[in-house]
């Protein structure tokens, strides 16, 4: 084999293997994202509630002190007892070791 066709080869393979990775790495994420979902949606439900919006914030917008880059903060709307609330959720992201603990912000 020419040496081009080996680095044409060397090449191709590395492009492939890099679009593998962020495939499985994009993969990954959603599922996390939709296991955030499925946590929302029973802990609203276990306090009688009913989920009508959950939006992704930044931390200078949620009533959280901290946050680590391994933390997603859920701003939660939800209806109760014909009432409007918020609620808010720390996630764990388990993709950095920077991270605050699990956490809730539920109105009484």
């Amino acid at each position: 084999m020419e040496a081009t066709q080996k680095s044409k080869l060397i090449i191709v393979l590395f492009l492939l293997g890099a679009l593998l990775v962020g495939g499985l790495a994009y993969m990954g994420m959603y599922a996390t994202g939709q296991e955030h979902v499925s946590i929302i949606n029973e802990k609203i439900a276990s306090q009688g509630g009913r989920v009508t919006t959950i939006t992704v914030v930044p931390v200078d917008e949620s009533p959280f002190e901290k946050s680590g880059k391994g933390n997603t903060i859920y701003k939660i709307t939800y209806e109760k007892d014909g009432k409007t609330l918020t609620a808010w959720y720390r996630s764990i992201n388990h993709s950095s070791i920077i991270k605050e603990e699990e956490a809730w912000i539920l109105p009484r």
